[in-house]
């Protein structure tokens, strides 16, 4: 079966990381230990997840309440039930994705907080979005707004750095919220069992269609159980 692929010195899985020109696949520095949580509810969650990539007005009012209020009821425990693993992969993007360094920042879903003091470290100039007042009533951030990330009321190309960790994608807002030299970065804590999760190359193919005349690239990795991917600009 893989009698078409050209030998590769270090082997098929080094061969298949490059396939995608557009893509660069970091391998893994933080292996992942037994006893990975599971979520039930992340298949389904995909697809709705997938469809938003692909048509935002599937995000519906009565979806954004749904969602507010499940995150509501889940902020009192959040932390000490989901905090400990979810920083992982974003502090390996951080390390060996090479964002970009200054200008301001814009965490998406920033819900407790769990991850924003990273983000802070690297960029102080920090703006934190959740549609959850739950959620921000434990974030201890002073720049927080409470906003639907599918219309933020934010100017365009107001941030060199849109950060999203495990939320939903809405590739418009996004890319008009970013600098022309900026970067999405994209993290799950579960991977591909994350609620959120999409692939990196069905958000580098959202994000280019979003973009006329300009693609995407991207370098992702993996990290303890989760997932992580930045995204640039690249000019055609």
């Amino acid at each position: 079966m893989f009698g078409d692929i050209p030998w590769h010195p270090c082997g098929l899985a080094a061969y298949l990381m490059t396939v995608d020109p557009q893509i660069t696949v970091l391998p893994r520095l933080i292996e992942a230990p037994d006893g990975k949580p599971t979520r039930p509810e992340a298949p389904d969650n995909q697809r709705l997840m997938a469809e938003i990539l692909r048509d935002p007005t599937s995000w519906t009012p009565d979806l954004a309440k749904f969602t507010t209020e499940v995150f509501d009821a889940l902020s009192a425990t959040w932390v000490n039930e989901r905090g400990g693993y979810r920083t992982a992969p974003l502090i390996d993007a951080l390390d060996r994705g090479d964002p970009p360094r200054g200008g301001r920042c814009l965490e998406i879903g920033s819900g407790t907080g769990i991850l924003t003091p990273y983000l802070v470290e690297r960029w102080g100039d920090l703006i934190c979005v959740d549609l959850s007042a739950g959620m921000m009533a434990h974030q201890h951030h002073a720049h927080q707004v409470r906003a639907d990330a599918s219309n933020l009321p934010f100017a365009d190309a107001t941030f060199r750095v849109v950060v999203i960790g495990d939320g939903p994608l809405f590739v418009a807002e996004t890319v008009r919220l970013l600098a022309q030299d900026g970067a999405l970065i994209w993290s799950n804590a579960l991977g591909a069992g994350a609620p959120y999760f999409q692939p990196t190359d069905n958000i580098r193919d959202a994000l280019t269609e979003a973009t006329p005349h300009v693609s995407w690239s991207a370098v992702e990795s993996e990290a303890l159980w989760g997932s992580w991917a930045i995204f640039h600009r690249t000019e055609d």
